[in-house]
Formats: structure tokens, C-alpha cells, sequence
């Protein structure tokens, strides 16, 4: 009986103590960072780009959120469950670190803003410099 508190207690021990090492990235991406060799086809949900010679993931996402103008931020883009209301256009970085939603633009109806959004999220990472000052400021892993 002794023996079983004391591997209970170790055990207990060991599951507390965190790791003694971490990992840390650092990227350096701003709104001058030039950006080339960007792709996004129509009809997927996937854009990537070179910025600074740092290869960018993106997913484009379609909201009933208006966003006002290119480079404004959420945390989070709300949908609506009527689906002619989900016609906002937002994009995310998810690599190598994410980044808060950046709306980009609205469409006309939410079949048009699914088929064209990730397709225009990667060429306004080359075009506007506000887009990109969005999209790399407030990062996270």
C-alpha cells in the first residue's frame, strides 16, 4: 500500500513540471514587404503568396459581416444562417503564423463571394499595402 502513494506521487510530479524548452518564430512582415508569386483559384478556399521571400498560407472565408473597407479586422466573422446574407469577403493567414480576418470586399450574392473570395485575397497581398499592414500586424501562432 506504501508503494502504490509513492508512484501515485511521482507520477503527480512529473504531470505538473512543463517542458524545459520552447519554440519561438520570427517572421518580419509589414505593410512595405513586397509580395510576389501569389495564387488562389476560384472556386477553393486556399491562397498563397512569397512575401519577403516567406511563403504565406490563406483561406478565404464568406460572411454576413461588412467590413467597410480593405484592412478592417475581426477577431471573428459572423455568418448569417440565411445564406443570400453570407456575401462579405474576409482572408486569413494561417502560415506560418495567423492572422486576424482582413475584409477585402462584398459581392453580390454569397454564391459569387464563395466561388471568388480566396482567389482575390491573394492579389490584394500584392496590391494594397493596408490590406497587408492588416494581415501582418496582431499575429499569432
Amino acid at each position: 500500500m506504501h508503494f502504490s502513494k509513492g508512484v501515485f506521487l511521482f507520477g503527480a510530479i512529473i504531470a505538473l513540471c512543463p517542458p524545459a524548452f520552447a519554440v519561438t518564430k520570427c517572421v518580419k512582415l509589414s505593410s512595405s514587404t513586397t509580395c510576389y508569386n501569389n495564387s488562389g483559384e476560384r472556386g477553393q478556399s486556399n491562397w498563397s503568396a512569397t512575401c519577403g521571400g516567406i511563403s504565406i498560407q490563406g483561406i478565404g472565408f464568406c460572411g454576413s459581416q461588412y467590413g467597410g473597407s480593405i484592412g478592417k479586422t475581426t477577431d471573428t466573422v459572423e455568418t448569417s444562417r440565411f445564406n443570400d446574407d453570407n456575401k462579405y469577403c474576409w482572408c486569413r493567414m494561417i502560415s506560418p503564423a495567423v492572422s486576424r480576418w482582413v475584409f477585402i470586399m462584398g459581392y453580390q450574392s454569397a454564391g459569387d463571394c464563395a466561388n471568388s473570395c480566396a482567389s482575390v485575397c491573394a492579389p490584394n497581398v500584392l496590391n494594397f499595402a493596408a490590406f497587408r499592414s492588416a494581415l501582418f500586424s496582431n499575429l499569432s501562432d
